[in-house]
């Protein structure tokens, strides 16, 4: 084993064999001995070839000289005493919390400390630069510059720089300046912060300015606190630990602290994220983003930790949030993502390289957010976004046909056709409005004026979100039509506008606008199977339908006929064993009234159409 000289070794190390060897003469002699602080550092600063034995026999003759000298004198004195001299003490019982005191008053670390404090302190209140507080940090360096050996403190600053690069550099894209006085300032900050928390407790002032640091500084601070954890997790909880940051992290703060989002990685896999990461910021040259590798089996509750601690660590003052993942359910990650912050929040699913470099570009150009927002929905058919709480964050109308969104769509042309553009429409199949509705609160529905459907909705569904939902077949009626005429001009239609809206959904609601709509088959075929549907229906349970319900089956079954002999998707059968009596009996009825029209039309109507058919019927059927 090679020992370090003893000239190579630590400050306090080094004054705690000197310390060491005072107390052994003061327990010999029985006699207390008072030391100059500038004479511990002499001792502290001995350089013999042989060592620590020749600095016990220094210490001996000044033992003995001073006794030779001035027997009577209790204490022993060496060196000019005066009221900060140390005294060391006979028989003395807890001799490492005596050395600590040694070591406290021979460097004065005390007064240096709290004074470097309250000038740190000024500074980041002032809001001066890095520039000042690196400049006052270095000066206290410079005054105590024998705590480390020059040896000892190359080797040092050669693993610390060593280490940046593999923790910060590697992985988030961050680099600092390759001169070796730089690391070996930085090693001497280090040093500084071991000496300081091993002799020292953590003050408020010491507190204080950890905290400060992480309000100024809260990109770089938590890049510095996440360097501490690689070199060893007890640097954390000692503030003494953040005062390298100065110096460390002087020529890269600005740049850090310039971007305005922070940007998450979510993704599936040991190395999937990181790597991504890893990619990304380098490709940048910065910190943008912060990446998590999620087992298979996390739950959303988990992911939820993971940013709400992240988020925790970052400024509140940033422009926004931007989550990117790989998969699960968009509207439920924003939801639980926005109640950690109310930030402006971006997710997008899917993640992928090309992705994630291009919003860090954006990020690194500054661009605002709206533009990030909108430029993300274009990456791709299997990419969604979502940048907005709730449905829309444009005022809107919900069109829904029970028919599918294909219908939907129609009525969608129509009103766009009509009304004024800044009012969006958003087309969805029966089944999604059913679970928006169910499953969100008013909210969500913030920006939707009114919703449209092609049958009548459930009372208890929906009916506390305190939006207008009109069966469009109820424009026959002269009450709703004036209903939805208000609701319009509220959002700001002109009359005319309305008007045309209205004559335009009266002629598509009727029999000719079935014709109108159907692009394949004969209308008049179609339009005479679907009355002979409804028909049987209406002998068998015994029943008379309106006017407005046969005109709305009639377009419903038209339209499926077309819509199964152009489409080649197939859906899940149903299990008719888990029907209830009622559903099995529609069901077998409506095999044999729909056989007709299989067989003219070579079709199979799906379980999944009866079903919604019977959605259609049952309140008219079964009262």
């Amino acid at each position: 084993i090679k020992l370090s000289a003893f000239s190579d070794r630590p400050l306090n190390e080094r004054i705690t064999f000197a310390a060491m060897y005072l107390q052994q003469q003061a327990d010999q002699i029985n006699k207390e001995i008072l030391i100059a602080p500038n004479e511990l550092i002499k001792l502290a600063n001995f350089d013999h070839v042989n060592n620590i034995t020749a600095l016990n026999n220094r210490v001996q003759l000044l033992c003995a000289g001073a006794y030779a000298n001035a027997p009577e004198h209790i204490p022993l004195r060496l060196g000019q005493t005066d009221m900060n001299a140390i005294l060391v003490t006979p028989k003395q019982q807890n001799l490492q919390a005596r050395i600590t005191s040694l070591i406290t008053s021979a460097l004065q670390l005390g007064p240096t400390t709290d004074a470097l404090f309250k000038k740190l302190s000024d500074s980041l209140n002032n809001g001066e630069s890095i520039t000042e507080q690196n400049f006052l940090l270095a000066k206290v360096l410079n005054q105590v510059d024998t705590i480390a050996g020059e040896k000892l403190l190359s080797v040092f600053a050669q693993a610390i720089q060593k280490d940046a690069k593999t923790y910060i550099t590697h992985i988030y894209g961050v680099t600092f300046p390759s001169d070796n006085i730089f690391w070996q300032n930085v090693a001497l900050a280090f040093v500084f912060a071991s000496v300081c928390r091993d002799n020292l407790p953590d003050t408020q002032s010491a507190l204080k300015i950890q905290k400060a640091i992480k309000h100024r500084y809260p990109r770089s601070y938590y890049l510095f606190k996440h360097f501490l954890t690689k070199l060893k997790i007890q640097y954390v909880q000692s503030p003494y630990y953040y005062l390298p940051f100065f110096m460390m992290m002087i020529h890269c703060t600005s740049k850090i602290e310039s971007v305005q989002y922070n940007a998450i990685l979510l993704a599936h896999g040991e190395h999937t994220a990181s790597s991504i990461q890893q990619v990304v910021n380098s490709l940048c040259g910065n910190y943008f983003f912060e990446a998590f590798n999620m087992p298979i089996d996390v739950t959303l509750d988990q992911i939820n930790g993971y940013v709400q601690k992240y988020l925790t660590d970052q400024s509140p003052s940033a422009k926004g949030n931007i989550v990117l993942f790989d998969m699960g359910s968009l509207r439920q990650m924003f939801r639980e993502i926005k109640k950690v912050s109310n930030q402006e929040l971006i997710v997008v699913n899917n993640l992928t390289t090309a992705m994630a470099l291009d919003i860090g570009l954006r990020v690194q150009r500054n661009d605002d957010f709206q533009s990030i927002a909108e430029a993300s929905e274009q990456y791709g058919a299997s990419t969604e976004t979502q940048y907005y709480e709730g449905l829309s964050n444009k005022k809107n109308i919900i069109v829904s046909c029970m028919s599918g969104v294909g219908l939907s769509e129609e009525v969608k042309k129509l009103i766009d056709a009509t009304l004024s553009p800044a009012l969006e429409v958003i087309a969805v199949d029966y089944k999604e409005l059913h679970t928006l509705l169910t499953n969100h609160d008013r909210k969500f529905f913030s920006n939707t004026q009114l919703i449209l459907t092609t049958t009548d909705v459930a009372g208890d569904i929906g009916g506390d979100i305190g939006i207008d939902i009109v069966n469009v077949y109820n424009v026959f009626d002269k009450a709703s039509s004036q209903k939805m005429q208000t609701v319009l001009r509220n959002c700001g239609e002109s009359p005319q506008s309305i008007n045309e809206f209205i004559d335009r959904l009266v002629r598509f609601l009727s029999i000719e606008g079935i014709r109108g709509r159907l692009q394949i088959l004969n209308p008049d075929i179609v339009i005479q199977e679907s009355q002979r549907i409804v028909s049987h229906y209406e002998d068998f349970y015994n029943v008379k339908f309106g006017s407005r319900l046969k005109l709305n089956l009639y377009m419903h079954l038209s339209l499926m006929i077309e819509r199964m002999m152009t489409s080649k998707r197939s859906t899940t059968s149903i299990d008719r064993a888990t029907l209830t009596p009622p559903e099995q009996e529609f069901f077998s009825l409506s095999s044999g009234i729909f056989q007709p029209v299989e067989q003219k039309f070579n079709i199979k109507v799906q379980d999944y159409e009866i079903a919604l058919l019977y959605q259609l019927l049952k309140d008219f059927i079964f009262g």
